[in-house]
């Protein structure tokens, strides 16, 4: 158990430090060990998605996606970010929401991001953004460049702005009362 765990924290470093080629060797390892490993199939979209091959980063996708609706066949009425164990079936999620987008498929992925929306209501992994994004016709990597331009200048008042407007036009997302 701990073993594929390991492995997938050390794709992911690799990857961070671009070498993409490591991470996916590391990541289909894990794979040996645990063929329903939700992380693993996150770690190799992220890998797909970084060198280019949206073939097998679509296939990854699906499969990720295919494991986690086999251990949620009903949605559950939350699934909080803030328990790490949710948080690959979240990934998972948003990785088929992101690519039914990029693909033009918007009615599966407005589902999927407002299904996340509902379960995890404090979005503390950002969907909101990805969604307001949709609306306007901006694709994840914009809305990824936005969130980059808004980090540098430590100024979220852009995308925040994104998400009240549209918000109020498709109402997506209730902010929860602090």
């Amino acid at each position: 158990m701990e073993k594929k765990n390991e492995l997938y924290y050390d794709a992911m470093d690799y990857l961070s430090e671009g070498e993409p080629g490591t991470a996916k060797k590391l990541l289909l390892q894990a794979l040996k060990i645990d063929c329903e490993f939700v992380d693993a199939y996150v770690g190799l979209v992220a890998v797909y998605r970084e060198t280019g091959n949206l073939k097998q980063e679509k296939e990854s996708v699906d499969a990720g996606f295919d494991i986690t609706k086999r251990r949620f066949p009903k949605w559950p009425k939350e699934m909080e970010w803030g328990i790490l164990e949710n948080r690959p079936y979240m990934r998972s999620i948003c990785d088929k929401a992101t690519t039914s987008q990029i693909s033009g498929d918007i009615e599966m992925a407005e589902e999927l991001y407002r299904l996340l929306l509902i379960m995890n209501p404090n979005d503390n992994q950002g969907v909101r953004y990805l969604i307001a994004g949709m609306f306007v016709g901006l694709g994840p990597e914009g809305v990824d460049d936005l969130m980059d331009e808004c980090n540098e200048k430590q100024n979220w008042s852009k995308l925040e702005k994104l998400v009240d407007e549209q918000n109020k036009i498709h109402r997506f997302w209730q902010k929860m009362q602090t």
